[in-house]
């Protein structure tokens, strides 16, 4: 097991050195903490053996950085700052025992910033890809007002909390997205492979086929003969949609529609509701400024449509009146998130409020999600048997025909 040398400092202030065995850096960190002494620096004592580094390296590998990854970062820091250890040192340990390389090359960045004189929440913000907006904002408060260790704790939470989310949304949407893939190759298969082998068997019949044997035969022959044009048209679909997203009209058009659909719009908006006033209620427990938390929020919304509500509420506070009062003109926020938002206003605790809002709405998606899933499914799989069946009844009608011949 590695060994670690350390220098921590007790309760009454004074130094002690030592060595200690652990099966790495963050696990020392926790005895030492366990021990009731803080550590100022910790090393590894094997890092100067032959091969140790060699032994460490196939562990970490350049990949994109996930937010899974960035709460992991944010709360190790929370925690190593809590226990007394340096910044810049905090910095330093998790860009050693980070493993994904790209995120430990960043925090190594920052390290090096912060060792400069830089402030954190500056030197994060060169890595806008890796560091939202909200994370910035929180950092700068959290610096601003001395207590940077419970702002990054908050900071892990609500990433975590939005990744849980998030997860359980994939995995309820999983088994439905894998029945479409299959049914799309199925249908596919039988379209491009399965289907002209009947061609020599019916060319005799000429025009005499039955019209849904002829649909079949006419896509079949194009998606054997023409696939290019069929895969050209999906990239020009897809390379339009990209293009409708990124136009203000397309995007809240398309945003709109979202809304409107039945079930996946009541989705749309909880989960747009839950991350807004989640955002919010930490943003301003943070001590950021309401018109700040507004705006970053807003974005946390991902959707136009609903996002153009929070333009006029942060126009509305601006002039001096209340959240509640502003959004209760809106057309798509839910009366019950409103009034709370209000009982928040009047007892002064809003930051609180916002988020047992969120809290609640989490819960709601998650059951709505269900619900849709529940109808999905079987819908779905009505509409791919429906498919199939067309397409084999169409072969089978053609036989049945020259069997009629025949007698």
């Amino acid at each position: 097991m590695p060994q670690f040398a350390y220098k921590a400092k007790k309760e009454d202030g004074s130094l002690v050195t030592g060595t200690l065995q652990a099966e790495s850096e963050r696990s020392a960190l926790d005895s030492l903490g366990r021990m009731g002494v803080f550590p100022m620096e910790i090393e590894s004592r094997d890092e100067d053996k032959p091969g140790a580094r060699a032994a460490e390296a196939p562990r970490q590998t350049h990949r994109k950085v996930k937010p899974a990854d960035v709460a992991l970062f944010t709360r190790q820091l929370a925690d190593l700052m809590r226990a007394g250890v340096p910044l810049n040192r905090a910095l330093h340990t998790l860009a050693a025992q980070t493993t994904n390389l790209t995120l430990s090359e960043t925090i190594s960045e920052i390290e090096k910033q912060v060792s400069g004189g830089t402030t954190l929440h500056e030197a994060l913000g060169r890595f806008p890809k890796i560091f939202s907006g909200l994370y910035l904002s929180m950092v700068r408060a959290g610096e601003t007002g001395g207590f940077l260790e419970d702002v990054l704790h908050r900071l892990a939470l609500f990433i975590e909390k939005d990744q849980e989310l998030r997860s359980r949304i994939s995995s309820a949407m999983a088994y439905p997205i894998l029945l479409i893939v299959i049914g799309t190759c199925a249908v596919t298969f039988l379209m491009v492979f399965f289907i002209p082998r009947f061609s020599e068997i019916f060319k005799r019949m000429g025009d005499s086929l039955p019209l849904p044997t002829q649909i079949v035969m006419a896509v079949s022959y194009f998606l054997r003969d023409y696939w290019m044009f069929a895969a050209g048209g999906l990239v020009a679909l897809a390379f339009a949609w990209k293009h409708l997203l990124e136009g203000s009209r397309g995007r809240r058009m398309i945003d709109r529609l979202k809304i409107r659909l039945p079930l996946f719009g009541e989705i749309v908006k909880k989960n747009a509701v839950s991350r807004f006033t989640r955002t919010l209620g930490t943003l301003l427990k943070s001590g950021v400024s309401i018109l700040n938390a507004l705006e970053i929020s807003k974005s946390a919304m991902a959707n136009a449509v609903l996002m153009e509500d929070i333009d006029e509420a942060s126009a509305g506070v601006k002039q001096g009146k209340g959240l509640a009062e502003i959004l209760r003109g809106s057309r798509y926020f839910p009366a019950m998130v409103i009034d709370m938002i209000a009982v928040g206003e009047e007892g002064g605790n809003l930051d609180e409020v916002l988020i047992n809002v969120a809290d609640s709405f989490d819960v709601q998606v998650e059951r709505a999600v269900r619900v849709f899933v529940a109808l999905f499914e079987p819908a779905l799989l009505l509409v791919m048997a429906t498919l199939v069946g067309f397409i084999v009844i169409a072969m089978l009608l053609p036989v049945f025909t020259l069997s009629s011949m025949v007698k």
